[in-house]
């Protein structure tokens, strides 16, 4: 297959802003290395989310001033299935607020597909959509891939922490900024599971503060899975913010070496690492990976 040039950049407005009108993906997974790689966004248009849009992504090896088609994908849009408890507000750097459970302006699903890079540098991507009988849609950008990951890796063991959980605080607000913290999720230290061969999920979450437009209610996401696994699995939330007026965060989060959020880990009874997502996640993902997770411990553990 021929090199063809390909300018990779999102539209632009004169003064430097992105076009209003342009199709605006909104990327939650910063992290990419070598080898697959989980790949989820949002779209927005016009000041809207597109939900259910025809999309189809493109993957380019750059090299120099040329760009190699590498793969054609279909991602595929996934509703975010959770239990709204009333209207949250999330507070952003900036200042600025944003309330969900207020209607049109809340983030429902995401776009999600698997992109296999083969080496590090800058990679190309298009994003061609259609919603409804609308007009097809571009964008283009470029994302760095990494040798290896920045946060612990897949199949790594998971850093012992020390979190601190219910029994360490007289009021759940001072380690969950949730309108009403989960006692169910401030329950054990993540070191204390791994010694007793207890499997995890760790969700690594702010519900009041988020620095983006796709910031979602990932904690309660999690909470939907406590029926089906919490007898079998120990879940935990760290918050992210000990101080955010001051941007101070919990030694845990320093300890996973976690530059964004929110993250959910799965961890087996061993303490490695199975399964790990940047980004909003469906309920659906983390189901298919607690599956997989357990019935690995059960081979390996009879």
């Amino acid at each position: 297959m021929a090199a063809i040039l390909v300018s990779f950049q999102i539209a632009y407005s004169d003064d430097g802003s992105v076009a209003d009108d342009a199709l605006r993906p909104l990327i939650t997974t910063s992290e990419l290395v070598v080898g697959q790689n989980r790949f989820a966004f949002g779209l927005l248009k016009s000041g809207k989310l597109l939900e259910h849009a025809d999309v189809e992504l493109r993957l380019y090896a750059i090299d120099g001033q040329e760009a190699q088609l590498a793969a054609e994908l279909k991602p595929a849009y996934q509703p975010l299935e959770f239990i709204q408890r009333g209207q949250s507000v999330h507070r952003h750097a900036d200042g600025t607020q944003h309330v969900h459970g207020s209607g049109d302006s809340d983030v429902r699903g995401i776009y999600i597909t698997q992109l296999a890079v083969g080496r590090p540098g800058p990679w190309g991507i298009e994003i061609l959509a259609r919603s409804g009988e609308g007009p097809l849609e571009t964008a283009r950008f470029t994302v760095m891939v990494l040798d290896a990951p920045a946060t612990p890796a897949l199949g790594s063991p998971a850093p012992r922490s020390g979190n601190l959980i219910a029994s360490d605080v007289k009021d759940l607000h001072q380690i969950d900024t949730s309108p009403r913290p989960d006692i169910r999720l401030h329950r054990v230290r993540i070191a204390d599971a791994i010694a007793q061969g207890k499997p995890q999920l760790i969700v690594f979450a702010t519900p009041q503060f988020c620095t983006s437009r796709m910031c979602g209610p990932v904690v309660d996401i999690v909470r939907t899975l406590l029926p089906t696994y919490g007898k079998r699995v120990a879940f935990t939330h760290q918050e992210i913010w000990q101080d955010f007026a001051h941007k101070k965060v919990f030694p845990t989060v320093e300890e996973w070496w976690l530059d964004t959020e929110p993250w959910v880990f799965v961890v087996d009874r061993d303490g490695i690492i199975r399964a790990k997502f940047e980004g909003l996640v469906t309920a659906h993902e983390l189901d298919i990976a607690l599956q997989g997770m357990l019935k690995l411990n059960s081979a390996r553990h009879p």
